[in-house]
């Protein structure tokens, strides 16, 4: 099983959801989850759940100008180049299978062919790493996706985001690489579901599924309103909000004052404390850094950040089902609010961002869902999120909803699964 999990509590959720659902589905089958440091999860401790030592892929031609005089300074922007190149040329000119698989220094370096003769199958779980955004993560899944086919094995990605995309040698890199799959699982009937008919993916290997992370379940009740107890607040009588501002974020950094007066006037208006609630938290990634800065911009002194060393996917995801109403940039805060029935308005500006928010919208049928950052007026934009939280219809309608999309998304889940790996 690969992924895209750092981190970050929303990439993390889908494996677990994801594995969870292969337990239950494929008793006795063991699952070879690809480790990275940074990956917070208690996955390992279940039967047949086993860490897989993570592979690394280097493109063709990328030391050319490893030694060469002057030129070595370019070395990062021809290490994109040499990407392109080789999954242009991938399975026409040399099998993907030929490439070592060098992974880090300590590790044993071996041939991406041997690599995969180690498995029966490849599973990607869900994300919204397939992208140019990230055209590491990109290369490494295409370069995965295309040694597994060589040996005609199974392939099946779920929960994925497809795109955006302004490579246009990337996005048939994808395409080509799609096409090796048995099924593609979409999380959204937007973009990605017209990247895969433009495509010309046959109908019957793809479909939208929603996100992998319907698979994981909120944490205990009485665990959840311990903690709220310790922030001095209660179940339905506080708001949430994210901010997020990596470096695959950095729009939304100049609008941190602007989001500061929204926070400021929520709290006002609905009489009820704002709790920052962290998605993201790696190092130079932390929605808890973000969030603290966006506190220290309010006025109001009802604005908390949930910060805990031992913070889970399904304790965030528990703690955003007690919110009245949310308002966020990541895309699993969303996920996880609206999952729960409560409203949630998605901010966002940039192409990468824009493509999530449009995506929740179209997924959860209320097109007050996203809200776009670029010229905000902070006073309309109250009166957008506050008709959207005082909508007892859309509360309800969302309630009712979600449990329709986790019953969808466990259908076609397990369905593609058993006809892929049964």
């Amino acid at each position: 099983m690969d992924h895209g999990a750092y981190g970050n509590l929303g990439d993390t959720s889908m494996v677990e959801g994801a594995v969870l659902r292969l337990l239950d589905l494929l008793p006795g089958e063991e699952i070879f989850v690809i480790d990275r440091p940074s990956l917070r999860t208690n996955i390992f401790g279940l039967p047949n759940v086993f860490r897989q030592v993570d592979y690394s892929v280097k493109p063709k031609w990328a030391d050319v100008l490893t030694d060469a005089p002057f030129l070595w300074r370019y070395n990062q922007y021809w290490g994109r180049i040499a990407s392109k190149l080789t999954l242009l040329f991938v399975g026409n000119l040399f099998p993907a299978s030929s490439f070592s698989e060098n992974g880090e220094s300590r590790f044993k370096r071996m041939i991406l062919s041997d690599f995969c003769e180690q498995f029966d199958g490849l599973h990607i779980v869900g994300g919204g790493n397939l992208t140019d955004i990230f055209y590491h993560e990109l290369f490494r899944k295409c370069m995965l996706i295309q040694a597994f086919a060589e040996q005609d094995k199974p392939i099946i990605l779920t929960g994925q985001q497809l795109g955006p995309f302004s490579s246009r040698i990337l996005r048939r890199a994808l395409a080509k690489s799609l096409h090796k799959a048995n099924f593609v699982g979409l999380r959204e009937q937007g973009n990605s579901l017209a990247f895969c008919r433009e495509a010309f993916l046959e109908p019957q290997y793809f479909a939208v599924m929603g996100d992998d992370s319907f698979g994981l379940s909120g944490a205990d009740d009485n665990h959840l309103l311990a903690i709220l107890t310790q922030y001095g607040i209660k179940e339905n009588e506080f708001l949430a909000f994210n901010v997020r501002t990596g470096h695959y974020a950095k729009e939304h950094i100049k609008y941190l004052e602007q989001m500061s007066i929204i926070v400021d006037k929520l709290s006002t208006l609905f009489r009820m404390p704002i709790m920052i609630v962290p998605v993201a938290l790696s190092q130079g990634d932390s929605d808890i850094t973000s969030g603290k800065k966006l506190a220290k911009m309010t006025h109001s002194s009802r604005v908390l950040v949930l910060e805990n060393n031992n913070l889970t996917p399904s304790l965030v995801k528990g703690i955003l089902g007690k919110a009245f109403g949310a308002v966020g940039v990541s895309y699993h805060f969303c996920t996880f609010a609206l999952s729960q029935g409560v409203p949630t308005v998605c901010i966002h500006d940039g192409n990468y961002y824009s493509q999530k928010a449009r995506g929740l919208s179209e997924f959860w049928g209320d097109k007050r869902l996203p809200l776009s950052l670029k010229g905000i007026n902070t006073d309309l934009a109250i009166d957008h999120i506050a008709e959207v939280f005082k909508d007892e219809l859309l509360r309800k309608k969302l309630q009712d909803f979600s449990i329709q999309a986790i019953e969808h998304w466990k259908h076609i889940f397990d369905t593609q699964v058993r006809k892929c790996f049964g």
